[in-house]
């Protein structure tokens, strides 16, 4: 966990205002945007500062939930749509940024 930890906040402190970055943890997602980052997640979602409140809450329901005891529905199989919508996005976005 101390090397995860470590290799986000050497990732923050590379990007700069405007850096497109990709992940599906709320946290460095959290990070990314306190530095003006785009962060997209794997399915093309984008974190906003409107949404990530909601998503780190989340989060700590969930290691609640496990901590407790409870366990929680992992992550369903990846689909072809969901590779689809991120590529979607991703262009939409660098088409953007190129233009």
């Amino acid at each position: 966990y101390h090397r995860v930890l470590t290799a986000f906040f050497r990732l923050v402190n590379l990007i700069s205002k405007g850096d497109i970055v990709i992940t599906q943890d709320y946290g460095l997602a959290a990070m990314c945007l306190g530095k003006k980052a785009i962060v997209l997640h794997q399915d093309g979602k984008q974190y906003t500062n409107d949404n990530i409140s909601g998503l780190l809450e989340f989060r700590a329901i969930g290691k609640k939930i496990r901590q407790s005891g409870g366990r929680t529905k992992g992550m369903p199989k990846r689909t072809v749509q969901q590779d689809l919508d991120f590529e979607s996005v991703l262009v939409e976005l660098l088409e953007g940024v190129t233009s």
